[in-house]
């Protein structure tokens, strides 16, 4: 996967970025291979590397990134992102899944939001995730899960992840038992299917509770803002957050599961005085297969509303009326961020597409320093 991407308006100057993401992968079916059943490994990693249009061209920071694919990671020959064991039992009804893997491709996954090319949505809300042990792709961390499905449509999950500073580290393999504390992910969905047509529909609910220390954005040790007691900020000794989410397919243009209309929404909620952001809000409308016998291309349009955490917000606020520099090296306090997106996927060959793109970024940065930003540019999608 390439993303090529060009500031052509507003943020901090133009330019233009490239990147690349090549995807490498074993599945190994363990029943076959030794004769236990439901048995399966895998192991996954990615090579990586280009330009950050964000960090280069729209803004200071990388609140929102627009090329996907470049995301967090930089550049790397091999960065391991999936080793784990994988069991089913119970005629299927219950999955175990124990190694070292990002808890995010389980729980606050949100597929559809790939679609788009900016990773806000892509495959989880960056709002609960940034700077956060809830890691997501390609970092990784120890740990294990359960899934039980009671019925068909209903899936259950909850997780225990440790929390390192390492995720990982460059190429994936710093792989520790040194522990900062742990991270529990639940997440609760349904999965129905509406009508006559049969209209599928994903609806979850979910969140996690991290145990690890974490500085304060606003209070120090005293009880006084840190920016006026000059003393230490206050240790946070526990955070989380929690989703709520969900697609659902209005019309159908063909028989395969994506085939229609799908509209798609996400609202987070943050609870940590620690976290970057407060909350997100996401809406999208997917249109595949809405031409005949193109079933492969679609068009989407997105919209995503982060809010910046309180209390990072009141610290920057008090530094700009003393006259100091603002925290995170921006030039303007935070308070919100927007991003609007529009793309159409056109399928070249089989298992090549292309998908011109445009973004709108309001607020880069989350404040009103720098014009908002257009960014413009391609993805092309080879899966071999």
């Amino acid at each position: 996967m390439t993303e090529t991407l060009a500031d052509v308006a507003g943020g901090r100057r133009k330019g233009i970025a490239y990147d690349h993401q090549i995807t490498m992968g074993v599945d190994i079916d363990l029943q076959k291979l030794i004769d236990v059943k439901g048995l399966s490994f895998r192991m996954l990693g990615v090579q990586r590397a280009g330009r950050d249009v964000a960090k280069n061209y729209v803004g200071d920071l990388t609140l929102l990134e627009p090329q996907q694919s470049f995301g967090v990671g930089g550049n790397v020959l091999y960065h391991l992102v999936e080793l784990y064991l994988q069991q089913k039992i119970a005629n299927d009804r219950v999955t175990i899944t124990a190694g070292f893997y990002p808890p995010n491709m389980s729980f606050g996954s949100f597929p559809l939001g790939c679609y788009a090319l900016d990773n806000v949505t892509c495959s989880h809300p960056t709002a609960v995730s940034v700077s956060s042990h809830w890691r997501s792709w390609p970092y990784a961390e120890l740990g294990a899960q359960v899934e039980y499905d009671p019925i068909k449509s209903v899936y259950t999950r909850v997780g225990l992840f440790q929390d390192t500073k390492k995720d990982g580290g460059i190429a994936g393999f710093t792989i520790t038992t040194a522990s900062l504390g742990i991270m529990i992910p639940m997440e609760i969905g349904w999965n129905p299917q509406w009508g006559r047509k049969k209209l599928p529909g994903h609806y979850k609910i979910g969140g996690y509770v991290d145990t690890s220390d974490n500085k304060d954005l606003y209070v120090s040790v005293t009880g006084e803002p840190i920016v006026t007691s000059h003393a230490p900020a206050r240790i946070e000794r526990q955070r989380g957050a929690a989703y709520i989410g969900g697609d659902q397919m209005l019309f159908r243009f063909g028989p395969g599961p994506r085939d229609g209309l799908i509209l798609m929404g996400i609202a987070t909620d943050a609870t940590g005085s620690s976290l970057p952001f407060r909350h997100q809000y996401t809406a999208g409308l997917i249109a595949q297969h809405f031409i005949p016998g193109r079933d492969a291309d679609y068009a989407s349009i997105f919209f995503s509303n982060l809010q910046v955490n309180p209390n990072l917000t009141r610290t920057q606020e008090l530094q700009q009326d003393l006259g100091i520099k603002l925290q995170n090296g921006v030039h303007a306090v935070e308070t919100n961020i927007q991003v609007l997106e529009m793309n159409y996927s056109f399928k070249l060959y089989s298992g090549i597409s292309i998908v011109p793109d445009l973004q709108i970024i309001f607020r880069p940065d989350a404040g009103d320093y720098y014009k908002n930003a257009v960014v413009t540019g391609f993805r092309i999608l080879a899966d071999l």
